[in-house]
């Protein structure tokens, strides 16, 4: 690891110094009201042969420079969209660096608003072996992001696990970034979709990513401010279900010379509901449990995000960042049980949690030349105050009642260091180096009074991981290629104690590669092939390995298990494309260790619990058709069809199960006259597995329309949700004798209005966007086992 550190800063001052070498063209960009031209391109051609072309883009600050150039004769061309193109007179170049006057660009002649635009974005693109769902324009995208998840082909959102095609162990991103220390589904169910532009789904990352996820990682992109000056937009929604429910936000960006300083704020207050009832067989022939839980949870999130960034030279920029989140949740559930012998227990279980949350990160960008080479540097901090409070009322009909108190309390904090270095060696090869040390820092205390006896227990856990990679990626012989190796050292360990009394303490060290390849090659006209082949890493969420206790009702239980190991996968992918769009797609993973939610039985009691299967092998088909008719029409239509295969002990013998299973999925919008869109969207799911889990056949179907307003700046829509409520699962679990049966949903089914309204100049450009080192570190620990 030092290695990796040491090489890096060695390099920088070497680096650094090349752009101060002789037959150097440096110059300036600006706009015609004397403001800097950011991100323009700038082209070197020799006088005698315009042939031989060099090209170069302009920093932040609309400055460019050319290294090495040779003595001679050059022009340069400086050019931008919507505005004119702009030529340097000739100049000669010797062996002193050459300063030019600066260049100012002027509008182009015809304005926007005189422009038609008829091109959108297709909702489904492949870039980069990437898949791309573009729901910035989607009308149908849903209030919050476990909403707009359900936009990406195949992906299910089932008793508040996400998988794809049956597999579990979806990494999810927001901007770069992941949450792996926290709740994610909790996050996601509050976050506004109105920042959301499109969702990026990875089977395959390349080794910059973390090694985590052996489904892959989705990537939630947010909106970028792409405006200089003050401006920002306003948002605000109400919508009803069972529940009313509201939020508002606001994002804003002022940047004026080398400052950019830019924030947003959110406030929302939200009821929903959860239904789940089940039923599981008792050890006396013909009696069994019966057990229903209605949830209604309130929420009012708040969340605020500060930043600036500062452009030290031309090439230097120095970064801050700072998030803060609150959440307040009051979950009021209602729980009845019947059960063997005429036992009746009714449970209230009014619970308040509470979660506060803060972060900071320093950043610095140097960009070494104008041909790519970079360095880039993040140190973070960030601390998680997570609690719950619960009071428990339970009522027998035969014998007293009895009253609990379930008070958790969760302190989670985290700090990251990360460096990279990005180095184009020639225009047909890149080399990419980094390095990333992370620790985590987690206290759990659980106090539980009341019942047969109160308990005292708690668990600290620590976990370290170092890691480095090296990357490499080219073009030859019509083949885009992309190679990748990292390495990931992990130390863990965990201590727990109950009733004050020392219990239990584990200690973990392992170190594992991680290889990638890509490959992608055009095979006729708009036809393209991609293969690719990665090995990633899913580690034990830490509520998984906390030992401790999480009482629902007198029957049932949730807890972890220290002995869980990592799970890891091997996966491979063929895809073929259509103009960028993906038609075929082909899967193969194998999982060894699977990490898995089993259910359990201890006398009456039934608890779930992780557990480490045996394997997993998938395979899955994609077909993706576009839908387009006559402009007015986009769209897309696709299956899925996947089928797993899993192994686990089953007392002495090894069971297998396995499924074949189907996702239909389409969305499809029609541009009306009027500046009018109307839009449908859905998925069937037909039976299938998730874990050892089956579930029978669901679906949603979802209608939309939208209207801009004011000269575009503003947009009204109205959507409905599960029109006919029909995103209800059932399934049963069996497992080493226990069979259990199932029914969940939760307020699906919702009508809701938004407006947003643009504020300020909307037409000049923005403060960049970047992932925080540390931010790659959170998403394993959740506030509540699932």
């Amino acid at each position: 690891m030092k290695v990796f550190f040491t090489l890096c800063i060695a390099v920088a001052p070497t680096l650094v110094g090349l752009a101060q070498t002789p037959g150097s063209v440096s110059g300036r960009l600006l706009d015609e009201k004397q403001q800097p031209l950011p991100f323009a391109t700038v082209l070197l051609r020799p006088v005698q042969d315009t042939t031989k072309v060099t090209a170069a883009q302009t920093g932040t600050d609309g400055s460019y420079r050319f290294q090495k150039v040779a003595a001679g004769r050059y022009r340069v061309t400086a050019n931008m969209l919507g505005y004119q193109p702009q030529r340097s007179a000739p100049f000669e170049v010797g062996s002193a660096g050459v300063a030019l006057p600066t260049l100012k660009l002027a509008p182009a002649a015809q304005q926007l608003k005189d422009v038609q635009v008829v091109g959108r974005k297709p909702l489904l693109e492949m870039q980069n072996g990437k898949m791309i769902v573009n729901v910035e324009g989607s009308v149908t995208a849903g209030a919050t992001a476990i909403e707009v998840l359900q936009q990406v082909p195949g992906l299910l959102v089932m008793n508040d696990r996400i998988s794809i095609a049956g597999r579990e162990g979806v990494v999810i991103l927001i901007d770069g970034r992941t949450t792996r220390y926290t709740d994610v589904v909790s996050v996601l169910k509050d976050f506004p979709s109105t920042n959301i532009a499109r969702i990026e789904v990875m089977s395959q990352p390349d080794a910059s990513y973390d090694a985590a996820g052996n489904v892959g990682v989705i990537n939630i992109i947010l909106k970028k401010n792409v405006d200089l000056g003050t401006n920002g937009t306003a948002a605000a929604n109400v919508g009803y279900g069972r529940f009313a429910k509201a939020s508002a936000n606001l994002d804003l960006n002022h940047r004026a010379g080398k400052l950019n300083v830019f924030g947003s704020a959110g406030l929302a207050r939200r009821k929903t509901y959860e239904q789940l009832n089940t039923e599981r067989d008792a050890e006396t022939p013909g009696a069994g449990y019966l057990q229903r839980s209605y949830q209604p949870r309130t929420s009012t999130p708040g969340s605020l995000r500060l930043g600036a960034d500062y452009n030290l030279t031309s090439r230097q920029t120095l970064g801050v960042l700072v998030t803060g989140y609150a959440n307040r949740i009051l979950t009021e559930a209602e729980n009845g049980v019947t059960a063997p012998n005429n036992v009746e227990v009714s449970t209230l279980n009014r619970t308040r949690r509470r979660t506060d949350t803060y972060a900071a990160n320093l950043n610095y960008r140097l960009q070494l030349d104008s041909l790519g080479r970079e360095l880039t540097a993040d140190a973070d901090y960030s601390y998680y105050g997570l609690g719950s409070l619960g009071q428990v009322q339970n009522d027998f009909n035969t014998g007293p009642n009895e009253t609990l108190r379930n008070d958790q309390q969760v302190g989670i904090g985290l700090r990251s260091g990360r460096l990279d270095y990005r180095w184009p060696v020639r225009p047909t090869l890149k080399l990419s180096f980094g390095a990333k040390a992370s620790q985590a820092d987690i206290q759990s205390n659980l106090d539980f009074v009341g019942g047969a006896k109160n308990r005292i227990e708690s668990f600290d856990f620590v976990e370290n991981i170092k890691a480095g990679y090296a990357q490499a990626e080219g073009k030859s012989m019509g083949i885009s290629w992309q190679a990748g190796l990292r390495g990931e050292w992990t130390d863990n360990r965990g201590h727990s104690t109950k009733n004050n009394s020392a219990d239990a303490r584990f200690t973990r060290s392992y170190g594992q590669l991680f290889p990638s390849l890509s490959l992608d090659r055009v095979v006729y006209k708009s036809v393209g092939l991609n293969a690719a082949y990665s090995r990633r890493i899913d580690r034990p969420g830490y509520q998984d390995l906390n030992p401790n206790v999480i009482y629902l009702d007198p029957y049932t239980q949730q807890r972890g298990n220290v002995n869980l190991t990592p799970q890891f996968s091997n996966n491979y992918k063929l895809a073929l494309t259509y103009n960028k769009q993906p038609f075929l797609i082909l899967n193969h993973s194998r999982t060894t260790d699977v990490i898995s939610l089993v259910t359990r039985t201890d006398g009456p009691l039934i608890y779930s619990i992780s557990e480490n299967l045996d394997y997993q092998n998938s395979y899955s088909v994609s077909l993706n058709a576009p839908l387009t008719f006559a402009k007015q029409l986009t769209g897309y239509a696709g299956v899925n069809v996947a089928r797993n295969e899993f192994a686990y002990l089953d007392g002495d013998n090894t069971t297998r199960v396995a499924r074949t299973a189907a996702t239909f999925y389409w969305q499809a919008n029609v541009q009306l006259p009027h500046q009018v869109k109307v839009e449908a969207s859905g998925f069937y799911q037909t039976a299938g597995l998730q874990g050892i889990l089956r579930y029978q056949g669901f679906g949603s179907l979802n209608l939309g329309a939208q209207k801009s307003l004011f000269n575009e700046r503003a947009t009204l829509r109205l959507t409905v949700n599960d029109v006919f409520f029909s995103n209800k699962q059932r399934g049963s679990v069996t497992f080493q004798g226990n069979d259990v049966r199932f029914l969940s949903y939760s307020e699906s089914q919702q009508a809701r209005l938004s407006f947003s309204y643009k504020l300020g100049n909307q037409q000049l450009k923005a403060a960049r966007k970047r992932a925080t080192s540390l931010e790659e570190e959170r998403g394993r620990v959740k506030t509540d086992k699932e």
